[in-house]
């Protein structure tokens, strides 16, 4: 089993699992993991003020109402009719909360579900699992048995799990923008009260993709992280400046304009071939000018957790 994490929510799963797929609205995020063949567990979180906080039996109620709607659209699109059947019913504990553990059998195949509400975190939660047999239960039991769905202190810092690396983040930091292809992939996180942004970014094969860019690490991070990640988030990207630091690594550093000092912002970061691994990564950091030296010392600490994909 590995540790996985994202969007403030942490589980174990088979190695084998990876995340597939992930998004957002605006009160309900997802993610999705898959083995090598499909996918295996759905998480959802939904936003839900500790107020309008329903009963375990509510939120089990309205997890089989939308696999209904799921199931009625299903049939009026594709003609494809699938009948939804109650299997079992457990009740569950999950991370310190009382919830509910339901078994149901959709056109024949069995599915599985987990549902209860955080009040730490203010989050109406559901997993759904895809079994292969039902002798796998006791692996979503094991799995719910190690989820983690909020943070005991301050203090403690969020996992984030992309396809090639882990990183921990303050919890402040928020995901506000990613992409995941073979060519390039990046996760934006922002500090709310920044605002500040914090860059992660990576190539697939780069022996490969490299044949694309005659200029190298450079042009792949300009042509594809920069103007894809950045430039969405709608904010003024300085013009930068590349210093070589060796034949693998180089850096950049750029400043917007600015008669007062306080609203100049910087943007720092690295861009490195690993060659043990065949990828191109990059980090940065956009933030306040007056911030340098703790910009400087979360590049730092990226650089590190980055690297240890190498190890």
């Amino acid at each position: 089993m590995k540790k996985v994490g994202w969007w403030h929510f942490e589980l174990s799963v088979p190695k084998d699992w990876d995340i597939v797929a992930q998004g957002q609205s605006r009160d309900v995020e997802i993610f999705r993991l898959a083995d090598s063949f499909s996918v295996r567990l759905e998480v959802s979180l939904e936003k839900t003020p500790f107020e309008k906080a329903k009963s375990v039996d509510e939120l089990l109620e309205a997890f089989r109402k939308n696999w209904e709607k799921r199931l009625g659209e299903l049939k009026k699109k594709e003609g494809i009719e699938a009948e939804l059947k109650h299997a079992f019913k457990e009740d569950i504990e999950v991370y310190g909360h009382k919830g509910a553990l339901w078994g149901f059998r959709v056109g024949g195949a069995l599915m599985m579900a987990a549902v209860w509400y955080c009040e730490k975190s203010e989050r109406s939660i559901s997993l759904t699992f895809t079994p292969r047999s039902p002798d796998e239960k006791d692996l979503f039991l094991t799995i719910l048995r190690d989820s983690k769905c909020h943070f005991s202190t301050a203090a403690e810092r969020a996992l984030w799990s992309t396809l090639l690396f882990d990183i921990h983040l303050p919890q402040k930091y928020r995901l506000v923008a990613a992409k995941f292809t073979a060519l390039s992939s990046y996760c934006v996180f922002e500090d709310p009260e920044g605002p500040e942004y914090l860059l992660v970014g990576y190539s697939g094969l780069a022996s490969v993709v490299l044949d694309r860019y005659k200029k190298g690490i450079r042009e792949w991070f300009e042509k594809n992280i920069l103007k894809e990640s950045m430039k969405s988030l709608r904010i003024e990207i300085p013009k930068l400046k590349y210093e070589k630091e060796n034949d693998d690594m180089i850096t950049f550093k750029g400043e917007t304009f600015s008669l007062l000092k306080s609203k100049k912002k910087m943007f720092i970061g690295k861009i490195w071939l690993d060659k043990k691994i065949d990828r191109i990564l990059t980090n940065g950091v956009y933030t306040s000018i007056t911030r340098r030296e703790d910009a400087v010392k979360i590049l730092e600490d990226l650089f590190e957790q980055m690297q240890k994909v190498s190890i």
